[in-house]
Order: C-alpha cells, then structure tokens, then sequence
C-alpha cells in the first residue's frame, strides 16, 4: 500500500478522533471464503471461516450481534450455514449470478427479515424474500414461495435508509438507461410497490448483456449515516468514471442532485512555471464509494488501469462536502497500486471496495490479483500535513478469492445505539443461543457481544457435567455436535480463558 498523498488543496478538518459507531446488526462482514470480519465491541477481528461464499452475498445480525442470516448466490442460510426451509436459490427463482444483496429486518415483526436481490444486466430485475427466523425449530424458513420480482429494467444498486418516522424504511432502486430513483417505502405491511420516482442526476446509459466494467450498472449507491445524503457512482465515457452525490429527503423519498462532479481528478505543480495543473484520471471503474460518520467528507475509489508503468491503481479520492455545493474540493488520499507488470484484474472487479463499518472507520478491499486483504483507514479525513500516512493492513486469509464486500444499511429501527458517533463502553452482556433448537445431529452455538469462546462445558438436566470440550469455531459461530449425548435438555456453558462468558440451555432430540 502506497503512502497516503498530499496536496495544496486545502481542506476543513474534522477534530478528534474517528471513534466507533455502534451498530450491531453489521458485526459480521464476509467477503469471500475465509475471509470474515468481526466487529464485537467495534474491535474488528479477522476470525476463520470455511464456509465458501459467492460473489455477491450480504448478512444480518441480531441487535446483540448475534449472525442471523448469510445470504449469497445459493440461497438464503441461517447462522448454521444451512438453508433455511425453502430458501435455495432453485426455489426461490434466482439465477446463477446476482449483482447485489441487502437485508432488511421487518419493522413490527420481530425475526422477520426482508433480502432483496437485484439480477445482472440479463433480466435487470429486483426482487424480494421475507423470512420467518422463528419458523423450522429457529433454523428459519421463506414466508410463502419464492421472489416477489417488484421491479424490472433495474440496475445492479441498491440501498436503504431509515424512513424519517424512525420506524420503516426507504428502499432505493435505480432505473437502467435513465435518470430515475424509484423508493419504496418499506414497513410493518411489507414493501409498498408504488415507488417515489425522481427524475434527477446523470442519465445511465442503457446496459448491453455482459457489460463488464459498465459503472452506470454495478457501481454502488450508498446513503449517509444520517440517511440526508446519497452517493452513487456511474460512467462519463468509456474509461472515464465519476460519483455523483445527491440530497435525499427521508419523509418524502424524493431525491435531488447536489453535484455530479466527483471525478478521479490528479493536481501537480509544473516544475517550470510553477502552475497548480490538474489531470482528470483515467478509469475502469468506480470501485466503491462511502461517507464517513460525519456525514462530511465523502470517499470514492477509481480502478485505474492508464499507470505509467502499467500495472493499474485504486485511487482513493476525499471529499469534503461540508463547502461548496458544485464545486466540491477533493484530495487523492490513498494509492493501492501494484507490482509493475502485474494485471490490475482481480477475481472481482465489478464487487464494492469500500466499507464504513461498525467501528467507524473506512476499510479498502484491493481488488487486484495477489492482494486479496483489506486495509483499514483509522485517521480519516486526510489531513495536508505533509507527513503521509499508510493504511493499517487487517490480517485476512489471502487466497485470492475476495469478492466485493456487502451492502449493509447504516441505521435500523431496532438496534441502539445507532451510530451516535461514540463507541458503546457500557460493558454489554454477552448472548449466545443454539441454531437450531433443538438440534438433531449438528448445531450451531451463535454469539453476540461476545468474542470468540475457546471451550465449552456441557451439562445435563440434573446439573451433570457430561461433556467438557474445545469450542470450534467457524466464522461467527461455534459447531454444536450431538456425539453421545442423549436426548434431552442441556445447559451449555461457554468460556474464553478460563473465565465464564455465558451459557445457554440446548434442547437435543
């Protein structure tokens, strides 16, 4: 990873440190086979995982942190990794390849969960799956058969907010070959399929079957923390990309461009006359895009492939936001560049790259081939001090197989606190429950506020040590196995060091 890049653009600075923004229900990011990351406490953890992940997946966790849902190209899993009734990619109509996934938990109905899917450029059209998690003994189940497809000639972005009422939801869909946002209200009565349309920002052009690299497509659609903002990137002309950043009322779901200038824009000093030039940089693609907490300072990472040695980059280029309307001032603020010669083509060019996550701070994902890690970004906004600053790279599996990292929205109805801006010291009690109960032959032990157990103690009804074992762990959960225990009930208590964390009572059948 390059050192962070300065210039003489002057910025405003945000004071203090960027520290955690709580938010539970995005604990657990997954982007590819082993590679998992960890959020409890908003202390991120690479944690072991052998559950093959496809290219586009997303995942929910309980208010408590606690995995609840792992959805990806082959269905809809619970926190065991099975399906959960009904819920196989067969059954539910989805084709091969998917451009984009998000889960919703239902307003009013606890363990319910909406996943919405968008398809690619074949059929362009948005789907959605309600889940009953309470359903099949907790494993889970679809509520009815298979995907309400509620819009077509849509393109792969999708994001929601909170609605303004603090209670429902705004799903936002984009149009492919137009300049329309549809919303959809989301609440207690399901998603509501009469859309806000607003007709605002640039046109996208019309998506061609097998578009590899099209922005207008793929690139991603994010909102604010504050849900009063919304980025989006998409294409100018052919190698040439940009964002586009718009105002978004909560209450009505109208939205309205606030500028659609953010380009991948290099300034210089010329070493004879001493003039400030500036180059607009070339790229394939708009390879992910975020805010930070503050709602501020806006991030968007260009995939270039024109380097002089030819080897490709991702510039990660600041905005802040908090000055002009149009003319919006900008720094590079980070280079990811690579070996000279190699390809800039990783294995998925077209996933997202960049992640506000739980702890506040922004995470890269290097798309290239050979750099499967991420990089974490702990003193954002950049400041032009002169002095340049790395990213801190987060130990993750690196086996080439990193796939873009999810789609997560940022605030939820359910989930205190909800990204106030402060890390959360209030010294919660860990939770852990069995997925699920009773269990047959296998099981999964699931935690929230919890970090990983390391041994587990197995009690019968009478208050019987019967079974005393090491935790295995897999991703966010601990394997539950029968073996020679009996039917029956069972207290499991759980334990990290020698020190108790917990238990919880399982029922074996």
């Amino acid at each position: 990873m390059g050192a962070l890049r300065y210039g003489a653009l002057a910025i405003t600075l945000v004071t203090g440190q960027q520290v955690a923004s709580a938010q539970a229900r995005n604990y657990n990011v997954l982007f590819g086979t082993g590679h998992w990351l960890n959020f409890y406490n908003e202390q991120v953890t690479a944690i072991p995982c052998i559950w093959p992940i496809t290219k586009r997946s997303a995942s929910i966790s309980e208010p408590d942190g606690a995995l609840s849902l792992v959805v990806d190209e082959t269905g809809i899993h619970n926190a065991n990794f099975d399906l959960v009734q009904g819920g196989s990619a067969q059954d539910l109509g989805w084709p091969a390849e998917l451009a984009s996934l998000l889960i919703l938990p239902k307003p009013g109905a606890p363990q319910h969960y909406a996943v919405f899917v968008n398809t690619t450029e074949a059929t362009k059209q948005a789907g959605l799956v309600e889940v009953d998690m309470s359903a099949n003994g907790g494993a889970g189940a679809v509520v009815g058969t298979g995907t309400t497809w509620y819009m077509t000639g849509c393109t792969g972005k999708l994001a929601a907010t909170l609605h303004a009422n603090g209670t429902d939801y705004w799903l936002l869909q984009h149009a492919d070959g137009s300049n329309e946002f549809h919303a959809y209200p989301f609440d207690a009565s399901g998603l509501a399929l009469s859309p806000v349309v607003s007709s605002t920002g640039p046109v996208l052009g019309p998506t061609t079957l097998n578009a590899p690299y099209s922005s207008d497509y793929h690139a991603s659609m994010k909102f604010s923390v504050s849900g009063e903002q919304l980025l989006m990137g998409y294409d100018v002309a052919p190698d040439t990309m940009s964002a586009a950043l718009f105002w978004f009322n909560a209450a009505t779901g109208l939205v309205a461009l606030r500028t659609d200038a953010l380009r991948d824009i290099n300034r210089y000093v010329h070493p004879f006359t001493g003039d400030t030039m500036q180059v607009n940089g070339i790229s394939a693609a708009v390879a992910g895009l975020d805010f930070i907490n503050t709602d501020d300072f806006a991030y968007v990472a260009f995939l270039d492939t024109t380097t002089w040695d030819g080897s490709g980059e991702s510039h990660i280029v600041q905005y802040d936001l908090s000055l002009a309307t149009t003319e919006i001032p900008y720094e590079t603020v980070s280079i990811n560049g690579q070996e000279p010669g190699a390809s800039p083509w990783g294995l998925d060019t077209l996933g997202e790259s960049l992640l506000l996550a739980p702890d506040g701070f922004l995470y890269l994902r290097r798309p290239h081939l050979g750099l499967g890690d991420v990089e974490q970004f702990d003193a954002l906004p950049a400041q032009l001090d002169g002095t340049g600053q790395d990213g801190v790279s987060v130990p993750v599996t690196v086996n080439g197989s990193t796939w873009g990292l999810p789609l997560f929205c940022k605030r939820y109805h359910d989930s205190e606190p909800a990204w106030l801006g402060l890390r959360d010291v209030s010294g919660r009690d860990p939770a852990f429950r069995a997925v699920p109960n009773p269990i047959t032959e296998r099981g999964a032990l699931v935690w929230g506020n919890s970090p990983p157990p390391d041994h587990l103690v197995w009690r019968d009804a009478m208050g019987r040590l019967v079974r005393s074992e090491p935790a295995l762990n897999n991703g966010p959960t601990t394997v539950l196995a029968r073996k020679e225990l009996p039917a029956g009930l069972y207290v499991l208590e759980v334990y990290r060091k020698g020190k108790p964390l917990g238990s919880t009572r399982v029922m074996i059948e």
